[in-house]
């Protein structure tokens, strides 16, 4: 059976819902794309097409002169111009999107979209597959005075390992204190710095070779600081996806919240 006119509205009203750039798991995702996918791709007024973006392609979009993927990016104007809509042009995973007459949904997917495909037909099977593949996953959390370094495969974690470091909070306090202060800070991070370093390399090193990507959490300064002086990553940078996974404490409890957050997909409706 078709979809009447009642259910379209509905499904449509249910993708309105959805916060611009929110990020759902793997079911989330199939869910919120039943809402608009065809009842029938056989249905004689289906205007339905797929596109799948791998992550060079997506970056050379904005420049793009194909007509079909600038038909695309005037299809996606309302969420690119919407709140977070840079994120879709930005993605170092690429783009995924399914439209269904004027309704659709766009995708950035948790891990990289391997080929570029534009098509006319119903297609789920990329998306899903990259979604529920088993890949092996290095994290590493960091924040000053804790870290935790696994390796999971799926949502399984291989090895885990969590410690804790002691670093000065800030100081406020002027003059020659001040800068001692400073001092005893910095030496204190380099050692925290040093030590997360160390786990990381005997932790990752087993799972060099099955190792698909490697995943960071914590705040961006103290990332930035550490990737600077940890030879380990620096040699694997091919393997670190830019986003960064939302973990306020890295302790041996958030383990079972990281392996969900490892699959999430961030999504956007385009809803008339």
């Amino acid at each position: 059976m078709y979809s009447n006119g009642n259910a379209t509205t509905t499904s449509a009203a249910r993708l309105a819902k959805l916060a611009p750039g929110q990020s759902l798991s793997p079911d989330a995702v199939l869910r919120a794309l039943a809402r608009v996918a065809p009842e029938s791709s056989e249905s004689p007024n289906s205007s339905c097409a797929v596109l799948y973006l791998a992550p060079e392609d997506l970056g050379r979009w904005p420049e793009s002169r194909d007509p079909e993927l600038r038909a695309w990016r005037r299809f996606l104007a309302p969420a690119i111009e919407g709140p977070g809509g840079d994120a879709l042009l930005k993605s170092d995973t690429g783009l995924a999107v399914f439209r269904n007459g004027e309704r659709g949904l766009a995708i950035v997917p948790p891990f990289p979209i391997g080929e570029t495909v534009a098509s006319e037909e119903w297609d789920e099977g990329p998306l899903s597959q990259l979604l529920t593949t088993d890949y092996t996953v290095g994290v590493v959390l960091l924040r000053l005075g804790r870290y935790l370094v696994a390796v999971f495969r799926g949502e399984e974690p291989l090895v885990t390992k969590t410690d804790t470091r002691y670093v000065k909070g800030k100081h406020h306090a002027g003059g020659t204190s001040q800068l001692r202060f400073k001092r005893i800070r910095e030496g204190q991070m380099r050692k925290l710095f040093d030590e997360a370093c160390g786990v990381v390399s005997d932790r990752f090193r087993p799972h060099e070779r099955q190792m698909d990507y490697i995943l960071l959490g914590g705040e961006r300064l103290t990332l930035s600081g550490f990737l600077k002086v940890c030879p380990y990553l620096q040699r694997r940078q091919d393997l670190i996806l830019d986003r960064r996974l939302n973990i306020r404490d890295p302790k041996h409890d958030t383990l079972e919240t990281v392996a969900g957050l490892l699959r999430q997909s961030r999504v956007w409706a385009i809803v008339p």
